[in-house]
């Protein structure tokens, strides 16, 4: 009868113990997304980070791209999740992305991405989400 009640008692506590527990999301396991687009016409650029999704995300980066460029050749060139973005360029108009966990990777990657294309190639630009 001892263990019966015991085992009542358990239940009652998890059963009112994990509504709270799902009700409060983690800052941890939130999704933050950034992204950076660019004008290849005039060089322009648009930038986002902690939104809720990819598509925000790139919609905001979009926007702000073409308000600045007026060409309507925008295009995204990475997104992120959680972590920070990049842009590479250099004199002649090449130009790189990459995102990585960090600021140095996502830099790293940008720098990689860009002299595939040009050379003398330095990151503009680094966008990280807040985690």
């Amino acid at each position: 009868m001892k263990f019966r009640s015991f085992c009542s008692q358990v239940m009652l506590a998890a059963a009112l113990v994990a509504p709270l527990s799902l009700s409060v999301p983690s800052v941890e396991a939130q999704n933050l997304f950034g992204a950076i687009s660019h004008s290849r016409r005039t060089g322009r650029q648009g930038f986002s980070w902690n939104y809720g999704n990819r598509r925000a995300a790139e919609i905001e980066a979009m926007n702000q791209c073409e308000n600045a460029a007026q060409t309507g050749d925008c295009r995204v060139l990475v997104w992120f999740r959680n972590a920070c973005g990049s842009i590479a360029e250099d004199s002649e108009g090449a130009v790189g992305t990459g995102w990585g966990a960090n600021r140095s990777l996502s830099q790293s990657a940008a720098i990689s991405s860009c002299q595939r294309v040009g050379s003398d190639c330095r990151v503009t630009r680094t966008i990280c989400t807040g985690r």
